[in-house]
């Protein structure tokens, strides 16, 4: 929360320096699409990163560049040699910093309190930065107008120092597998899979996407409104930031008692009308005191819309894939904010601010009628992602790196099951390719194996027999009763399984593949 309160101060700096520098409300919102830009190329990496290598020691890593990066600017501030360039140029390393650090961040939450807890602990969390948020841009207004923007960088970088000396402290459990570790490139592309067959995820993505496009019009233009349509000093520029930050607090008070009364889907259905509703007063506004009550409002929204997204992240996927999913879930926020703070900084420029916060509020409203259907199903109905013990076959004298694998999996089904069987090995398709198969296919026997019965014949490829061993060790509680589901409309118990070794590889260039 202090570091966050640094963050914040160095944002009300960054701001003002730029406002001193110029009028232009597309490069004023400009240094908030540098500082989310890393969100949308480097959160998935993060992401991927975090899920194969230690968190603390990635965390260490991201808060040390954060502290090198706040620590040069205010160096060159100190020498007089900020450009609006510069700034822009600062705010990108500060966010590249960001964008690895929070998967890492955000994931480490089950690490540090029980399952039934988790939506508790994304709600302190969020807490805790918006507390930073309505303390920080306070703070960050005084000490600009008092001492100059060079001491609010200076205060940034000086407040990475404490959450190195916290995380350099924390004893996390280390995570103890038989399994070879996994590829940065093959950890990538497995999740980018699981997202894409993963649709309780992708609603997420989306509606959550589809806000903070609309909402990040705030963070946008607001320096523009607060300086140069209602002629605000630092301290109240920073007292006015604030009120996001105080509004979102106060959500985090309510938010435990509204829950109990309401379905989450709702109360995000509720928080969206609200923070739509701060927008469009934001676009007639030409006084601070109805400006700072709208903030207040569209804090209270953002932090009960973010929250509830991001709890929706943590419960929808399992351990193994949720650093992963976290990346692609701020990729998409990261991406949504940079490309919406551009949008809506060339509208300010060239209809006016007020006409940005107005089309951003209608925007927000026509995307939630067009997703209301859409529900968060882990917050709708509770799924199990804890993962299944079960042991998958006897040990194999294979090395890991060997492959590619072929699983073959033969079912006999009775007629007059067919139309069962293939529906229940849709989701298995789902399941075996979210888990990380690159291929796979259902073939029917021509010839039956006896009269009225019908062979299934399941296949499915894995790249490599490590990458085989983990996808078992990936199965949750959930995937095993559709796997279930599969087996239990066979004749047999459980189908024939064989494991096939690709005799050669094929080292053909794609040339070759063609011209065959």
């Amino acid at each position: 929360m202090v570091s966050n309160v640094g963050t914040w101060v160095q944002s009300v700096g960054e701001k003002w320096l730029m406002a001193e520098i110029t009028r232009s409300p597309l490069l004023m919102s400009l240094i908030e699409t540098g500082s989310t830009l890393p969100m949308l190329v480097l959160s998935m990496p993060g992401g991927a990163i975090a899920d194969i290598v230690d968190r603390r020691r990635l965390l260490l890593v991201t808060q040390a560049w954060m502290l090198l990066a706040a620590a040069a600017m205010a160096l060159l501030s100190a020498l007089h040699l900020v450009t609006p360039a510069i700034l822009i140029t600062m705010s990108l390393l500060l966010g590249v910093g960001a964008a690895l650090n929070a998967p890492a961040w955000q994931a480490s939450v089950p690490d540090l309190v029980p399952k039934d807890q988790i939506a508790a602990g994304v709600a302190l969390n969020s807490a805790g930065f918006n507390v930073s948020r309505a303390v920080g841009p306070a703070l960050g207004g005084l000490v600009v107008g008092w001492l100059g923007a060079t001491w609010a960088f200076a205060l940034n970088a000086v407040s990475f120092v404490g959450v190195l000396v916290v995380l350099k402290g924390w004893k996390r459990a280390p995570v103890t597998t038989d399994l070879p570790a996994e590829r940065f490139i093959a950890a990538m592309k497995v999740g980018l899979r699981y997202t894409r067959h993963r649709s309780a995820l992708q609603v997420i993505l989306l509606r959550g996407g589809g806000f903070v496009f609309f909402g990040g019009t705030i963070f946008a233009l607001l320096p523009t409104l607060a300086i140069h349509q209602l002629n605000l000093g630092s301290t109240a520029f920073g007292l006015l930031l604030g009120c996001i930050g105080t509004g979102a607090v106060g959500a985090t008070l309510f938010l435990p008692a509204l829950r109990e009364k309401y379905s989450p889907n709702t109360l995000l259905a509720t928080a969206i009308v609200a923070f739509a509703a701060g927008l469009l007063v934001l676009s007639v506004v030409n006084h601070p005191l109805p400006a700072g009550l709208a903030l207040l409002v569209c804090g209270a929204g953002w932090l009960s819309v973010l929250s509830t997204c991001n709890t929706g992240v943590q419960l929808s996927v399992p351990s193994w894939v949720r650093a992963r999913a976290l990346g692609v879930y701020i990729t998409v926020w990261g991406g949504a904010m940079a490309g919406g703070a551009a949008f809506w900084g060339w509208v300010g420029e060239r209809w006016g601010i007020h006409v940005a916060f107005l089309a951003s509020g209608i925007g927000m409203l026509l995307l939630l009628a067009a997703t209301a259907r859409l529900k968060i199903q882990a917050l709708h109905e509770p799924m199990d992602m804890s993962p299944h013990r079960l042991q998958p076959h006897a040990p194999e004298p294979l090395d890991p790196d060997e492959g590619p694998i072929l699983t073959v999996l033969e079912y006999r089904i009775p007629e007059e099951r067919k139309a069962a069987f293939q529906d229940a090995m849709r989701e298995v398709r789902r399941v075996r390719i979210r888990d990380g198969a690159v291929r796979w296919s259902l073939f029917q026997d021509i010839a039956p194996p006896e009269p009225g019965q019908l062979r299934f014949v399941e296949n499915f490829l894995s790249s490599s027999w490590g990458e085989h061993l983990r996808q078992h060790h990936r199965a949750t509680v959930e995937d095993r009763v559709v796997f279930r589901r599969a087996y239990g409309l066979g004749v047999e118990a459980r189908p024939r399984i064989r494991h096939l070794l690709a005799a050669w590889e094929d080292h053909r260039s794609i040339l070759d593949r063609i011209l065959e």
